[in-house]
């Protein structure tokens, strides 16, 4: 108790209490002393009454007046002034009025003490007025200490001090518990105000944050449009610049081929060396045809999704390839090429247009980087790995540049001065090409001392897609790469459609094969676990698809019919007869003609490149077969070519300078005696990849019926897939 009221603030309250109650008291007793000076004492007794009767009266007016006008300045002295007065004025009453009941009158600063002092002051207050009823009584008034009139006002007196203390203790508890739970409310006030600071601080911050994700979500939607933007201006960057490179690289590649295969054309064989120097134009341009069309297929479908066409092939050969490709480039910077190829190596399932590339690739870094001193290929087996290496004498890379060098456009020396050209992809395709076969590139080199490339490419691969050349060349064994894997067998006569499936279908092997009849000879001996028909170029009714599926004797493969993009709805869509994809061979070429039978023998071809044209009417021209090759170079000039001298088959390019070809096929249709010329487009173009959308139906069947989590599971799979916003990613949606 005594350490609550030690408590600052409620030693304050307590003490305007004490002042409240001095100021009542102090007014109570000073009307108690004026009363007794003017109605008592002067009026009954006059002159006559005792000393002491006058002395208590103004004793105790002086007191409660002292007590009063104290009571601001110092409440200790006031109390105490007042306290005094009320004492001496019932001694001075005892002793004037000589009656022992008076004394009764003592429990009155008891009392006042305890509500105006502390305990101690009321216990020192109540001990005085004690010993002055004693001493009064026995000593003065001569009553004897054993009677009534002394020990009755004692043991009051003592009775009311007690009583006193007991309720000055009980209050002063009560007032300490409410204070301590108005400094409990207090606390959590201000705890409560705290957390409200803090609570609206934490919206004001949720606020902010919510307008910065609204900002940033914002700006994604404007980077992924500005993104869509840019795909689709890459998209069409790719259409255009087909047209502008496939063309001359498929003249070259058709002149060279021809000047070299067939010297006939030309009225006397060439001499070696020229035919030796042709074969060198031949091949590299080959392998730039190559290069181009894997930066189309960049442009399309992205890096990560670049084709790959595995077969079994030998590293010695792919080594031999490589170098003869790239001898002539590093012998004439006067570098020694050598070959260190290890016996006995094993086939690899493999690309093997990709694999010379990162050859050819590493071949060329390592002449360009090099001026004096040989480079060497070098090919060997380390458990189940193949290694290649190819080490140079040049100039060398330093520690901190080795983790940047496979880096797309990455070069080491990025100013404009530098002697050695190149853009700096090289490495960073060969490494995606080794990393697509599953492999590993690195690199360790000296600085001054020279560099060693190294690849490895795993012996054997599980995951590797079936090439439809396995069933087509006719009924015998399963393939030897099919037994123990999971198997798609596609039904198509689109090679587009072909490629598409086993390109972008992981965790199958896909086969391929032309038709219905085939595909059950096929289906028999590879137990595929699931069969995908092309409805685009055969129509299926949900009846003959569920009749096939008991037929094959596949009761728990699914067979999915439905449309695949490929020639079929190009043809329709452009109402043509064939459509073939520049650079053009003379096999390709010859191959769409057959398909016509031996009836054609006039062929228009309709094109604005003039060699291009040319190299058309060299390949038509054939001891064998020699056809009759009319030449147009627009559009308008082909209409008015097929008036004159009307042709068999016609050859269309699609881009023309004139008119669009799509209008000149519409021309030749629209007339009556031109609807039954077949029409066959040229185009740089690959138009399969534009088309958007195919219509048709997808139909789903298993010959033992669906459980109810199978149907659960293709419907979630469905949903899933409606729920993706289209694209033109094919690898992404196919996956």
């Amino acid at each position: 108790m005594s350490a609550t009221r030690d408590t600052p603030e409620l030693s304050i309250n307590l003490g305007h209490l004490q002042v409240e109650s001095l100021k009542a008291i102090s007014l109570f007793a000073g009307a108690i002393g004026y009363s007794w000076l003017t109605l008592v004492i002067w009026p009954v007794t006059g002159a006559n009454a005792p000393p002491a009767a006058w002395i208590g009266g103004a004793l105790l007016t002086l007191g409660a007046i002292g007590g009063y006008l104290l009571r601001d300045r110092c409440l200790s002295s006031a109390s105490a002034s007042l306290i005094g007065g009320i004492v001496i004025a019932v001694a001075c009453a005892l002793l004037a009025f000589r009656q022992p009941s008076l004394a009764y009158l003592f429990v009155l600063p008891i009392l006042f003490a305890s509500v105006l002092l502390s305990q101690a002051a009321m216990f020192g207050v109540a001990g005085g007025v004690h010993v002055l009823t004693l001493v009064i009584n026995v000593a003065i008034l001569r009553r004897p200490l054993a009677s009534v009139d002394v020990l009755l006002p004692f043991g009051t007196i003592t009775l009311v001090m007690l009583a006193s203390w007991l309720s000055a203790r009980n209050l002063y508890t009560a007032l300490a518990w409410v204070w301590r739970g108005y400094e409990i409310a207090r606390q959590n006030e201000q705890i409560a105000r705290e957390r409200q600071g803090e609570l609206r601080r934490a919206l004001k911050a949720l606020d902010e944050a919510t307008y910065r994700l609204e900002r940033a979500n914002y700006m994604l939607t404007i980077a992924r449009d500005q993104a869509e933007e840019a795909r689709r201006l890459k998209q069409q960057f790719a259409q255009t610049i087909s047209h502008e490179l496939r063309t001359p690289l498929n003249l070259i590649v058709g002149f060279t081929e021809l000047m070299a295969q067939s010297p006939e054309y030309y009225g006397s064989p060439l001499p070696p060396a020229y035919v030796r120097d042709l074969s060198i134009v031949h091949r590299n341009a080959c392998h730039l045809q190559t290069l181009v069309n894997d930066v189309l297929d960049l442009a399309r479908i992205e890096a990560a999704q670049m084709s790959l066409v595995p077969e079994e092939t030998d590293p010695a050969s792919l080594v031999r390839e490589a170098v003869a490709t790239a001898r002539s480039l590093v012998e004439a910077r006067g570098l020694a090429l050598r070959m260190e190829i290890e016996p006995d190596l094993p086939r690899l399932r493999v690309d093997p247009t990709r694999i010379r590339q990162v050859l050819f690739n590493l071949l060329n870094n390592a002449a360009r980087f090099t001026e004096r001193g040989s480079v060497t290929v070098s090919v060997r087996r380390q458990e189940e790995e193949v290694i290649f290496a190819v080490t140079d004498t040049g100039i060398g890379i330093a520690p901190e540049d080795i983790p940047r060098i496979f880096e797309e456009f990455r070069q080491l020396d990025g100013s404009t001065r530098r002697r050695q050209g190149g853009a700096g992809l090289g490495l960073a395709i060969s490494k995606r090409f080794v990393e697509m076969h599953g492999g590993r590139i690195w690199v360790e080199s000296r600085v001054g001392q020279g560099s060693t490339f190294y690849f490895s490419l795993p012996v054997s691969r599980e995951d590797s897609p079936v090439s439809m050349g396995h069933l087509l060349r006719g009924a015998g064994a399963i393939p030897s790469e099919c037994k123990g894997d999971r198997i798609l067998l596609a039904v198509t006569r689109s090679p587009s459609a072909g490629t598409l499936l086993t390109r972008y279908v992981r965790g199958y092997r896909t086969v391929v094969v032309h038709d219905l009849e085939q595909a059950q000879r096929a289906a028999r001996q590879l137990m595929p676990q699931t069969v995908v028909i092309d409805t685009a170029c055969a129509a299926l009714e949900p009846a003959q698809l569920e009749g096939l599926a008991r037929a094959w004797g596949l009761p728990r493969t699914p067979f999915i019919a439905c449309p695949l993009p490929g020639e079929e709805p190009l043809r329709e869509r452009l109402a043509v007869d064939g459509y073939l994809v520049k650079p053009i061979s003379r096999q390709s070429l010859w191959d769409m003609l057959r398909q016509f039978g031996e009836d054609v023998d006039r062929v228009l071809v309709i094109d604005d490149d003039r060699d291009f044209v040319r190299l058309v009417g060299r390949l038509l021209d054939s001891p064998i077969r020699r056809y009759q090759v009319i030449s147009a170079y627009s559009g308008r000039e082909g209409l008015e070519m097929m008036r004159v001298r009307r042709p068999d088959l016609v050859l269309l390019d699609l881009i023309l300078p004139d008119m669009d070809g799509a209008q000149v096929v519409e021309r030749i249709r629209s007339a009556p005696e031109w609807q039954h010329i077949p029409i066959v487009v040229i185009s740089a173009q690959d138009e399969v990849n534009d088309v958007e959308a195919l219509t048709g139906t997808v139909m789903l069947t298993k010959a033992g019926g669906f459980t109810p989590g199978e149907i659960v599971q293709w419907v979630q799979g469905v949903m899933e897939m409606a729920a993706k916003p289209r694209t033109h990613n094919i690898g992404s949606t196919l996956r």
